[in-house]
């Protein structure tokens, strides 16, 4: 129980995410299908507390002297990039956590679906989609890493 909880929290952390889940979970003697599961229940469990905080801390980023200024600018260059998330749609901000590359997972994808302003029932599957897909990719490297040792 004690090894669950350790691949489940591991992967709910930030960069570490379902990318670090999952090699935990094999080194802790978890089948590969456990150790998928396991992190991606992790990483997935974020998604919707992570969007939902940035929504409600929106009016104090506002409003926060120090903040405020850093905020607007930042906002504005992300809304100003809009068109290419309109053009693109949802298939961008999918591929983004699919691809296993560090820092482009769930919680840098929470992000950005806030600051784009994504429905939140949409970022929830396209975001848990691609986290099943870059799960998947690091399963496969990770089991045949293994095997090739």
């Amino acid at each position: 129980m004690i090894d669950i909880l350790k691949v489940l929290i591991f992967s709910m952390l930030p960069i570490v995410e379902i990318r670090g889940g999952i090699p935990l979970g094999l080194s802790l003697n978890f089948s590969p299908v456990e150790a998928f599961v396991i992190s991606a229940i992790g990483n997935i469990a974020v998604i919707f507390p992570l969007i939902v905080t940035l929504n409600l801390l929106d009016p104090y980023f506002r409003k926060i002297p120090g903040i405020k200024l850093i905020y607007h600018k930042a906002i504005d260059r992300v809304i100003s990039k809009r068109d290419k998330y309109l053009k693109y749609g949802k298939y961008a901000l999918f591929f983004f956590v699919a691809i296993p590359f560090p820092t482009t997972g769930a919680w840098t994808a929470s992000l950005a679906s806030y600051i784009f302003q994504i429905p939140i029932k949409d970022s929830l599957w396209i975001i848990s989609a691609g986290v099943f897909t870059s799960g998947l990719i690091v399963l496969v490297l990770s089991t045949t890493t293994i095997s090739f040792i």
